[in-house]
């Protein structure tokens, strides 16, 4: 569309000025001028220019359109030729008009892109002056394109929009299932710990009462049964949801976690916290800080091949900040990934759920250089997200 357009400008230039003089002393060449004219695909108009007395362009007058501008502006020549621009176009955009005044003034090329409300349609017009007192200028019709640039603009508002309310469900789905866990793990520790314990408190009642050594042996046996029993009990609990992160705070919960899952493979943990911790982090923020730092230190044992982790959870005014680095492998970034590969979702996870929060991650990483991860989090959940 834009190579014929400036294919027409160009052959609109070449037009010997004889086609717009008042008198055409040689008609075979006026002729094949006007042919030329006409045949351009653009739409084009050639205007007369009125001076007042002190030589300032003031009105334009239509000499003439070819039919690619009756065809575009829905208007006949016979209907414009001989008219002022005001006749033609009475409601039209004062901006048209004066692009014909400015090209008159000035004598050098100008254009202007915008919406015709005679007409309806989106227009680009180049205007410039092939002889003197004349001013031609070449439309584009943009209409369609400039519609279709609407609807992408609109759908891609809609893919934002969907896409921001996917963060703020992930969000949702993230703290109500642990708000599952921690009830289900509550209900472990006050009904099934609680009723443990009072099973042990009996045995080992019973038991200082045996009198009979093999009875005594048997009851040390139930015990040391019941006592595993109760820890596998605890360590269950505190997989589901750390009762630390609402009974003590984030820190212990991260620290104790860290110490959980790393531990078992050899892996040493260095925790460190600072700032003022007694200033209050909202549980939802704890909560999915929580959750986003134990899925990275699970990747940790799975990809990392790491022998240590320091892990610095950092208090601001109105941030707080968790700092993961380990000496693995480490790997490298690849900015631009349209779709998370299977050891990337973690991360692509994490980004999606801190951004939904007003959040927000670093990740920095080589080959060989192990791999440092940001978690930054607002300290208070903004309104609405929850």
């Amino acid at each position: 569309m834009l190579s014929t357009f400036a294919k027409a400008v160009t052959q609109m230039k070449e037009i010997p000025h004889k086609y717009f003089s008042k008198n055409d002393l040689d008609d075979k060449v006026a002729a094949i001028n006007r042919k030329l004219f006409y045949r351009i695909f653009d739409p084009i108009a050639l205007y007369r220019v009125i001076y007042d007395d002190n030589g300032n362009p003031t009105e334009v007058v239509f000499l003439d359109v070819n039919p690619a501008y009756e065809r575009v502006m829905g208007v006949k020549r016979k209907q414009v030729v001989g008219h002022t621009f005001a006749e033609v176009w009475p409601y039209a955009e004062k901006e048209w008009h004066q692009l014909v005044i400015d090209v008159a003034r000035s004598g050098r090329s100008k254009h202007h892109e915008g919406e015709s409300r005679d007409t309806g349609k989106y227009l680009y017009g180049l205007g410039f002056s092939p002889a003197k007192g004349q001013v031609a200028v070449v439309f584009l019709d943009m209409t369609n394109w400039k519609r279709t640039e609407e609807a992408l603009r609109k759908s891609e508002s809609q893919l934002l929009s969907y896409r921001e309310e996917l963060r703020k469900l992930i969000a949702k789905i993230s703290l109500t299932e642990e708000e599952t866990r921690h009830s289900i793990a509550t209900k472990i520790h006050d009904r099934v710990g609680y009723s443990l314990a009072m099973i042990m408190h009996r045995l080992q009642r019973l038991h200082g009462i045996a009198q009979d050594h093999n009875a005594k042996n048997e009851l040390e046996e139930i015990m040391k049964m019941l006592d595993n029993v109760i820890q596998d009990t605890r360590t269950l609990t505190f997989e589901i949801s750390s009762p630390l992160l609402y009974d003590v705070g984030l820190g212990a919960a991260l620290e104790s976690v860290a110490e959980q899952i790393l531990k078992p493979h050899g892996i040493d943990v260095d925790f460190q916290e600072k700032g003022d911790a007694s200033e209050k982090i909202d549980t939802d923020i704890s909560v999915l800080l929580y959750q986003m730092t134990r899925e990275l230190l699970i990747n940790v044992v799975k990809h990392a091949k790491a022998s240590r982790v320091f892990i610095r959870l950092h208090h601001g005014k109105n941030k707080v900040r968790v700092v993961v680095e380990d000496d693995g492998r480490g790997f490298i970034i690849k900015k631009r990934r349209s779709q998370p590969t299977a050891s990337g979702f973690g991360l692509f996870s994490i980004k999606e759920r801190l951004h939904s929060i007003g959040g927000s991650i670093q990740i920095i990483s080589e080959p060989g250089k192990g791999t440092t991860v940001s978690l930054t989090a607002p300290r208070r959940l903004e309104h609405g997200v929850r």
